[in-house]
């Protein structure tokens, strides 16, 4: 299984983030279960409340979202208004910040209950909450990864959000990216089919009976049987609110060719209100061969997409 891992691993490196600072005091909301969300919500109008509120969700990594650098970059496409950010249970500010997906230190209560669907259950909790207290008239979700697909999940929910812009989230089944992992590999070919037959049997396992203490790359069997289940189409094919989805054609976190069978596939289903655009020639992280990033222009790009949105309360298209 330490093959598999390998693979596995190659994915998920490329769906975190980077080490940041200065993100706001915490705040907290009760789970169900007794424990407590823990949220950041920056208020970037001196006299109160901003109309809308931009939810900024992370990707797949044990990281606590107060470090992920990438947050007030992904913040100026609406640079008026509030940011939400929520943390993944078990997480807080004060796990250091690690690119290592294996780290030993994530805690042990992430690797128990972080899940696609504890995830969401979080963010629309805490968002809910916010629409009571600061009636927002719209809530933008975007995210990269993991949390592309979150945003999905999010606006598949009625009344939680009002659009979602989504980059480099994969097609509709995380495992295609998985094995695209091994199959885009410099790996001799017998060695690529050694990896390959490796990847499907845990595959198979995990969608089967996964042993409870199942820990592969910084994740537990719960979150794993979850993500190799969800289907990404169906999300978008279940919400009616407008999404921009964005894939940098470069991409080898996630398979391209997946990802354009999915948006073909709502194209065909003709689900209104869904924009595609490409970047070619640009990587997971939106740069170039040179190393040269494109995200600047990127959230540029989502900036102008957002103000073309109609009005809060304008049902048109």
């Amino acid at each position: 299984m330490i093959g598999t891992h390998r693979w596995i691993l190659v994915v998920l490196l490329g769906l975190g983030g980077l080490a940041r600072a200065g993100e706001p005091a915490p705040q907290h909301l009760l789970r169900p279960d007794g424990s407590s969300i823990s949220y950041y919500l920056q208020q970037r109008q001196p006299s109160g409340p901003s109309s809308s509120l931009l939810v900024i969700l992370q990707g797949s990594d044990c990281n606590s979202v107060s470090h992920i650098t990438s947050i007030p970059l992904l913040a100026q496409a609406m640079p008026e208004d509030d940011v939400l950010t929520v943390e993944k249970y078990g997480l807080e500010a004060t796990l250091p910040y690690s690119q290592d997906a294996e780290r030993a230190d994530c805690p042990q209560a992430y690797l128990e209950h972080d899940s696609p669907t504890q995830r969401t259950d979080d963010l629309q909790a805490v968002i809910q909450h916010l629409r009571q207290q600061r009636h927002y008239a719209s809530v933008i979700a975007l995210g990269g990864s993991e949390g592309a697909v979150i945003a999905h999940a999010l606006a598949a929910r009625p009344g939680v959000v009002d659009a979602t812009v989504a980059f480099n989230g994969g097609g509709q089944w995380f495992a295609d990216d998985l094995l695209h992992s091994v199959d885009s590999s410099d790996l001799p070919v017998a060695e690529k089919a050694e990896a390959r037959q490796g990847l499907q049997a845990f595959i198979q396992q995990v969608q089967g009976q996964p042993p409870a203490d199942l820990r592969a790359s910084g994740h537990g069997a719960r979150w794993w049987q979850e993500v190799l289940r969800l289907d990404q189409l169906a999300l978008l094919q279940d919400s009616h609110t407008p999404a921009l989805l964005i894939q940098a054609m470069a991409d080898q976190s996630v398979s391209v060719p997946a990802v354009m069978a999915m948006v073909e596939q709502l194209r065909r289903d003709a689900r209104p209100g869904v924009d595609f655009r490409p970047y070619p020639g640009l990587g997971h992280r939106f740069d170039d061969h040179h190393g040269q990033s494109h995200m600047p222009t990127v959230v540029e790009d989502i900036a102008l997409w957002l103000r073309q949105l109609p009005p809060p309360g304008d049902k048109r298209g």
